[in-house]
C-alpha cells in the first residue's frame, strides 16, 4: 500500500481595469501555495510575478489561476523562477494546473514565465484557456526543459499533457497540445522527427490584429546564430514560433532575441533582467 503524502493546493486570481490611460488592479486572490508579486515598473501597465511557495510541483498538487483584463488594459504575467515538476511514484495522481484568462476589447495580456523543468518520472496535467476579443492581444510563452542535464539525468519515464486553448470572439482559434507519455522518453526525444536529441522546446504564440505583419521581421531575426533550430508561421491573425535547443540556457537566449520583435520596445519582465 502506498502511503498518501501531503500535497499542495493553490489559487491565484488577478483582475485589472483601466483608469484613464493606466491599468490598475481591481481584484486580487492569493490562497494556499500561490502568491503574486507586483514589481514597480515604468509605463502604464501592470506586471505580476507568480510565486509557488511550496518550492515546486509534486504529483497530486492542484493549482488554479484566473486572469481578467478589462477593456484597454495592459497586463504582463511572469514567474519568479523556473517551475520544477518533481518525480512521481508510479501510482500517484497527476499534478494539475489550470489557468483561465479573459481579455476584453483593446486589452493586452502577456504570459511570459520562466521555463518548466520536467524531472524524470514527473506526472502533470496543465491547461490554459484564453477567451479574447478580436481587437485584443495575447502573447504566450512556454519553455519546456526535459531533464536536469547538469546533473546527468536521463529521462526514462514521463506522463505529461500540456494544453493551450484560445477562443477569439467566441470561436475556437487554436488548440495546441503536448502529450509526452511512456518509458524511454530520452530515446523518443532523440528521434529526428521529434526533437533530434535536443533537450528543450519553446513555443510562442502571438494573437493580435498586427500579428501576421510581424512575420517577415521575425524570420530575419531567426537567421541569427542564437536562433538556430527555430521557425515561425502566421495565419488567421496569429503568429506561432517553435524551437529546439540543447538545454534551458540556450533556449532562453534564443527567446530573448525573438521577444523584441513580438513586443517592440517594451521592457523585459523584471525577473528576467540578469
Amino acid at each position: 500500500m502506498i502511503t498518501p503524502l501531503q500535497r499542495a493546493r493553490g489559487q491565484f486570481g488577478l483582475e485589472v481595469r483601466a483608469s484613464g490611460s493606466r491599468t490598475r488592479m481591481a481584484d486580487l486572490v492569493q490562497a494556499g501555495c500561490c502568491r503574486l508579486l507586483f514589481p514597480r515598473v515604468a509605463g502604464q501597465g501592470v506586471e505580476a510575478a507568480t510565486v509557488n511557495i511550496s518550492g515546486g510541483i509534486a504529483a497530486g498538487d492542484r493549482i488554479e489561476g484566473r486572469l481578467a483584463c478589462g477593456e484597454g488594459t495592459d497586463l504582463l504575467v511572469t514567474s519568479q523562477a523556473a517551475e520544477r515538476i518533481y518525480r512521481a511514484r508510479p501510482d500517484d495522481a497527476p499534478a494539475e494546473i489550470t489557468v483561465t484568462c479573459r481579455i476584453e476589447a483593446g486589452a493586452r495580456l502577456e504570459w511570459l514565465p520562466h521555463g518548466t523543468i520536467f524531472f524524470d518520472g514527473s506526472h502533470l496535467r496543465r491547461h490554459m484557456t484564453v477567451d479574447m476579443a478580436g481587437s485584443s492581444t495575447f502573447l504566450f510563452l512556454e519553455n519546456r526543459i526535459f531533464g536536469r542535464q547538469g546533473s546527468g539525468e536521463r529521462l526514462s519515464r514521463l506522463a505529461v499533457r500540456d494544453r493551450l486553448s484560445i477562443r477569439r470572439d467566441g470561436e475556437a482559434l487554436l488548440e495546441d497540445t503536448l502529450r509526452l507519455e511512456g518509458t524511454d522518453v530520452s530515446d523518443l526525444l532523440a528521434q529526428p522527427a521529434i526533437a533530434g536529441g535536443q533537450g528543450a522546446v519553446a513555443t510562442l504564440v502571438l494573437v493580435s490584429p498586427q500579428a501576421m505583419d510581424l512575420l517577415p521581421a521575425l524570420r530575419l531575426q531567426l537567421g541569427a546564430p542564437e536562433c538556430a533550430g527555430f521557425a515561425a508561421s502566421a495565419w488567421n491573425g496569429m503568429l506561432v514560433v517553435r524551437g529546439l535547443a540543447r538545454g534551458g540556457w540556450p533556449l532562453e537566449g534564443a527567446v530573448r532575441h525573438i521577444l523584441p520583435v513580438l513586443r517592440g520596445a517594451r521592457a523585459m519582465p523584471s525577473t528576467w533582467r540578469s
